[in-house]
């Protein structure tokens, strides 16, 4: 008898942007949450992540580097966490 696991890597790599000024953006918070779309089935909650004044470690130095550099794109990769409470780091 063999068990056989699988484990899905998700590589997530999508951009957006939103308008909103800039003097708005420091008391929001960007909540992302990914899921798999089943049809005719339940959908699966993948993960997520949240950026804003209330997350911690690097996903707060990346969103304090947003904030300070106004008119610079600053890109960077995040885990997904796979709570349902995606802010703690």
């Amino acid at each position: 008898r063999k068990i056989v696991r699988f484990i899905f890597l998700y590589i997530l790599n999508n951009e957006f942007s939103y308008e909103i000024k800039h003097a708005e953006l420091a008391k929001k918070t960007l909540d992302i949450s990914v899921w798999d779309y089943d049809i005719g089935k339940c959908n699966d909650y993948i993960g997520g992540c949240q950026l804003g004044i209330t997350a911690k470690g690097e996903r707060l130095k990346h969103w304090y580097e947003c904030l300070k550099n106004k008119d610079k794109k600053i890109e960077r990769w995040h885990t997904l966490l796979n709570e349902n409470h995606v802010s703690s780091d």
